[in-house]
């Protein structure tokens, strides 16, 4: 095996070639880090880095006891939608949704709704509190998201209306769903 040569400057314009020696450090404006280490876990500790210098970036993501141990984060799609999963523990998770309906029953005090929408699953479970959920609708002008008997849990989106201040015919109701909270403590 050679040992690598390293250039000294001794003085005026110039310098020796000698071997390299344990403990020598190869400066950054040299090309190196600057700190003298032994193993990989040396030189992270010595250039101050912690343990998601070494995470992937993107995997799956996991913890042990609240502490992350896998990627970074995650993402994923399904048929109940799509969701990123973050090694803090924070979860996103997003669906949209198409529904053809009417919008013409009547609560007596002028606002009108449709049928209970059931919007199933999330892509990734939340645990274990339910998430916040945001939900929008477009299709028809003046139409808003309700609240219905069947409320989000950590599992499922819940169930909700499409109201109005006036009745419509049936026509496509395009719903996007956004809920945010987290995959663990």
């Amino acid at each position: 095996m050679t040992t690598p040569l390293k250039f000294v400057p001794v003085g005026g314009n110039s310098g020796e070639l000698r071997e390299w020696g344990s403990g020598d450090v190869l400066t950054i404006g040299q090309g190196g880090t600057g700190v003298a280490a032994a193993t990989l876990a040396q030189l992270r500790a010595g250039l101050g880095l912690g343990p998601a210098a070494v995470a992937a970036i993107l995997g799956a993501v996991s913890q042990s006891g609240g502490v992350p141990t896998g990627a970074i984060f995650q993402t994923g799609s399904n048929a109940s939608g799509d969701f990123i999963q973050f090694a803090s523990g924070w979860q996103i998770c997003t669906k949209t949704q198409t529904v053809n309906t009417a919008i013409s029953n009547t609560d007596g005090g002028g606002v009108v709704y449709s049928t209970a929408i059931n919007l199933g699953s999330y892509p990734a479970a939340f645990s274990p509190l339910a998430p916040s959920v945001i939900l929008t609708v477009s299709g028809s002008a003046g139409s808003f998201m309700t609240a219905s008997t069947v409320p989000q849990t950590p599992t499922i989106w819940g169930s909700y209306f499409i109201s109005s201040g006036a009745a419509r015919a049936a026509t496509n109701h395009y719903i996007s769903c956004m809920a945010i909270g987290r995959w663990f403590l």
